[in-house]
């Protein structure tokens, strides 16, 4: 899967769904040290590809928190002002 792709998929989930993610690819990348220690894994770039889809997830989650305060922000101002 292309880079803009996952982004746009992730960009399309909500946060409780992104941090089940964010769950599921921190045990995967645990898996996969595992089984590097052992000499079981074949292919290491598994774990430098897993490193960067958690870094996305997390800079989704970050733009969803960003746009809710920015949201929160300008409601507040709207009642302030009447």
């Amino acid at each position: 899967m292309k880079k803009k792709d996952e982004l746009k998929e992730l960009r399309e989930k909500d946060i409780k769904q992104l941090f089940v993610d964010l769950e599921q690819s921190n045990k995967k990348i645990a898996k996969l040290k595992f089984s590097a220690k052992f000499r079981e894994l074949k292919n290491f770039h598994e774990i430098t590809s897993e490193r960067k889809k958690i870094a996305r997830i997390w800079t989704v989650i970050s733009e969803k928190a960003i746009e809710k305060m920015t949201k929160e922000e300008k409601t507040e101002e709207k009642v302030k002002n009447g």
